[in-house]
């Protein structure tokens, strides 16, 4: 591989971000509750686009859970900075009537 290559690859991979598994317990109208691990990319990420990343409809409910416990709602027009292991908790709301 040639230096020019390898400097392309080396910025190609830093425009990348790094994928983190998270969790995610999802409990749907009917109170159902679901856990599933997921892998997103790490960083600062509007939440709109974290509920996208997170496999949820956009009108979800979406909490994250520190380690201390006490839930915080992230609102659509928050950003979230993804860490390894973080916990979500998500409300999904039903189909159209």
């Amino acid at each position: 591989m040639t230096t020019e290559a390898k400097s392309a690859e080396a910025v190609e991979a830093k425009k990348k971000p790094k994928l983190v598994k998270v969790t995610i317990g999802v409990t749907d109208g009917d109170g159902n509750n679901q856990s599933l691990e997921k892998k997103i990319p790490a960083g600062k990420t509007e939440v709109p686009i974290l509920k996208n990343e997170l496999e949820l409809p956009a009108a979800s409910s979406l909490w994250f859970v520190p380690k201390n416990g006490k839930r915080k709602v992230l609102a659509d027009h928050e950003h979230h900075t993804v860490k390894a292991d973080d916990h979500f908790e998500a409300v999904v709301k039903g189909g159209i009537s």
